[in-house]
């Protein structure tokens, strides 16, 4: 059975009031599993733990409605000993089945009765398996992944890398200084969800939540591919070209996405006709005015899609990606989708950036895009060496970048659910 691990001195902070994204991302949970082939020490990962429990009162408290009841409830930590397996037993091409999975309850979490992370330790032979489940409404990935560094850091003996910062006041105070988001706030749902129309957004039609339930039950949603290697020299290849097309630098992200196009263009059958669309995460920590670079709660949100043809070459794609994502994340039109974003929320209007309906069909021609290179993801040294392999996270998103393991380099591109 897991053991509560809770902080050894209470922090200030009592009670968390969730933002608007907070809220949408509530029924989510963060899934993370790496794989290490040495034996990690679990009596010294609870006593760190315990530690950076103090500078996350979130993570140890339980849901109250819309807020975070920051008690010092704890977490649950599980140690499992397999002596008789082997880290190459463990798969690399699915998430561990649910043996290796620490305890986590989301309709309990959901309710305040039980805690909003868990961790599960799995000695092997040779080796360990650390599973971590973190409630999306207390981190987003910057978040989850910053906690991550600091507690494998604590581990060592060494600083906290980041200080979290937990203030509930961020998102009011960046919202209330908006014209536009009281616009919207102050019309009625009629005239709203007609601005919303204007402004491209895209209302969820009811098909679309039947297509979805049916692609759950059949178990679409859970496909995950095998990763599709992208070396950094095949990167740098399709830098150069692009940059000789437009005379201007290309971003790595910008590369991947037009590789993905290509990608599915030959599994989806994609004609020189079809017109796709990409759509892409933005976090806007430091970026956004009033949200701080190490602000803790969920600071990221889709962008609206950036539309192509299919069949252009593979460098004219990274050209316009790069274009469209400049663009996008330009000042301006940032603050704007940023208010529309949640405005939207705030409203409870089913409404999105992006055609959802074009996402979930048989013929699918919109997919989102998971950007996880930034996160230092193979990392985390607990005081034993670094993970031999980090699995994807298991959410839905059809695309997903992912850090290739240290010594192949490069990124490895996931996709999920039909696009698989």
């Amino acid at each position: 059975m897991p053991t509560l691990i809770t902080a050894p001195h209470r922090n200030q902070l009592t009670l968390y009031n969730a933002s608007c994204i907070d809220i949408a991302c509530k029924p989510l949970v963060i899934n993370q599993f790496w794989l290490y082939n040495q034996n990690l020490d679990a009596e010294g990962l609870k006593s760190s733990l315990s530690e950076i429990l103090g500078l996350y009162p979130t993570l140890a408290g339980r849901i109250s409605g819309n807020s975070i009841v920051c008690n010092n409830s704890g977490v649950y930590f599980e140690e499992v000993s397999l002596t008789s397996e082997k880290t190459g037993d463990i798969s690399r091409l699915t998430i561990p089945k649910k043996q290796y999975q620490a305890e986590f309850d989301p309709k309990a979490a959901l309710a305040g009765k039980s805690p909003l992370m868990s961790v599960k330790l799995v000695s092997l032979k040779d080796g360990s398996l650390l599973n971590v489940k973190c409630s999306h409404f207390c981190l987003d990935g910057n978040g989850f992944y910053s906690m991550m560094e600091n507690w494998a850091s604590a581990s060592r003996g060494g600083r906290i890398t980041v200080r979290p910062i937990f203030d509930d006041t961020v998102f009011p105070s960046a919202l209330s200084s908006s014209g536009l988001y009281g616009q919207i706030l102050s019309m009625n749902a009629k005239e709203a969800e007609l601005f919303l129309q204007n402004e491209g957004m895209f209302r969820i039609r009811q098909s679309v939540i039947f297509n979805m339930i049916w692609q759950k039950l059949a178990r679409i949603d859970k496909r995950l591919s095998s990763p599709v290697r992208v070396s950094e020299q095949e990167i740098d290849f399709f830098k150069n070209l692009a940059m000789k097309a437009c005379g201007k630098p290309v971003s790595r992200n910008a590369v991947l996405s037009a590789l993905t196009v290509k990608l599915l263009e030959k599994s989806l059958g994609w004609s020189g006709k079809t017109t796709v669309s990409m759509i892409h995460t933005a976090d806007h920590r430091g970026r956004k005015s009033g949200i701080p670079a190490d602000y803790s709660g969920n600071a990221s949100f889709t962008l609206q899609p950036s539309t192509f043809e299919a069949g252009l070459p593979t460098e004219e794609l990274a050209v316009l990606a790069d274009e469209d994502i400049r663009r996008m994340l330009s000042p301006d039109i940032e603050e704007k989708y940023f208010c529309l974003y949640c405005a939207m929320l705030v409203k409870k209007f089913p409404y999105l950036p992006f055609d959802i309906g074009a996402m979930w069909c048989s013929h699918p021609t919109t997919f989102i895009i998971n950007n996880c290179l930034k996160f230092n993801i193979y990392g985390m040294d607990f005081g034993h060496g670094t993970p031999a392999f980090a699995w994807p996270l298991d959410f839905g998103d059809p695309v997903r970048f992912w850090p290739a393991p240290p010594e192949e380099k490069g990124a490895y591109i996931y996709f999920t659910g039909p696009f698989a």
